[in-house]
């Protein structure tokens, strides 16, 4: 064998390495951007150290983060593909679709909670409204209905919206972006007048003030925003909702593959460099065991389905 093919097929080998070494994905179903992007960011960068695999963050965007999510279901289940996604998508989506393209708690297995977020309602800056009392005098006072913008149709923003709505009596119309990235663009720019979105994607444009937060989900108030009340303190604690993100793997992962990389992120969690990058996006921390999310995930998967049932939503045909 000259050296010529000797060289060639050691770049062939190469070649091959390299891109097995690259097919380690995980999946975010939404935009880049915001802390479900950062989050997934920093979790890969944490198994690639820690695992001899390298991970690269792929975002699958479209159909409210369901596109994404599907992709999981037919992966390998050899932990070469993960998906770090949102409580819209596995808890809340089996309940706002007829045929839906995947079902989390049987074509999924989680692996490691990814935070916990405050859910907040923002208005534009040139909005009248100060406070969540003259915003609802405002939308009632207006001969169409004021509308508010959401990461999408059918995701729990769109539902807590609509629980707040029904709550507070508001005269809204909801208008479903494809993500929190574009829909707190319009809200900036004043394109839309209010959005409901995670509160730590809206942070720095609430401290900047080009946005105005009127109230957030938390039990109590935020230490970042410690002006902004929670709707608990308004008189409205069936609106103290919080949203969570979360890692999964294909069903039928080994025990011990789902075990090692859960052992990852929680010491990832304990770190101080996390820690404050997760503070920076409004994120709490909750270490939890791979079963333990399991057994949350199914709990809240059976939460959400009376709340969007009594919401009126019409399941889509997908």
């Amino acid at each position: 064998m000259g050296w010529r093919t000797q060289a060639l097929g050691a770049l062939v080998l190469a070649a091959a390495s390299t891109v097995a070494w690259a097919q380690h994905r995980i999946i975010v179903n939404y935009p880049p951007g915001g802390g479900l992007d950062a989050t997934a960011r920093m979790i890969a960068e944490k198994l690639s150290d820690h695992t001899g695999r390298s991970y690269v963050v792929e975002n699958r965007t479209g159909a409210a983060g369901a596109i994404g999510a599907a992709a999981l279901k037919s992966a390998p289940a050899d932990g070469s593909m993960l998906l770090f996604a949102p409580d819209s998508n596995i808890s809340v989506y089996p309940h706002t679709v007829k045929k839906p393209t995947y079902l989390p708690l049987a074509d999924f297995v989680g692996v490691a909670h990814g935070g916990i977020y405050r859910i907040a309602l923002a208005v534009s800056a040139s909005a009248q409204a100060k406070d969540l009392r003259e915003l609802v005098a405002f939308s009632k006072a207006q001969t169409a209905p004021m509308g508010y913008g959401t990461a999408g149709a059918g995701t729990n923003l769109h539902f807590f919206a609509t629980l707040l709505v029904q709550a507070t009596g508001a005269y809204m119309t909801h208008i479903p972006y494809r993500g929190t990235v574009p829909a707190l663009t319009d809200l900036v720019a004043g394109h839309v007048p209010a959005a409901v979105l995670p509160m730590g994607s809206m942070l720095s444009h609430g401290r900047s003030g080009k946005i105005r937060f009127l109230a957030q989900t938390g039990d109590d108030r935020s230490a970042s925003l410690p002006d902004v009340p929670s709707f608990k303190e308004l008189g409205y604690p069936m609106l103290a909702v919080s949203g969570w993100y979360g890692l999964f793997a294909p069903i039928g992962t080994p025990v011990e593959t789902i075990q090692r990389f859960n052992d990852v992120v929680v010491k990832a969690m304990r770190t101080p460099e996390v820690r404050e990058r997760m503070r920076t996006f409004e994120l709490e921390i909750r270490e939890m065991a791979a079963a333990d999310f399991q057994s949350m995930v199914k709990a809240d998967t059976e939460r959400w389905g009376p709340i969007i049932r009594n919401s009126g939503f019409t399941a889509a045909a997908e």
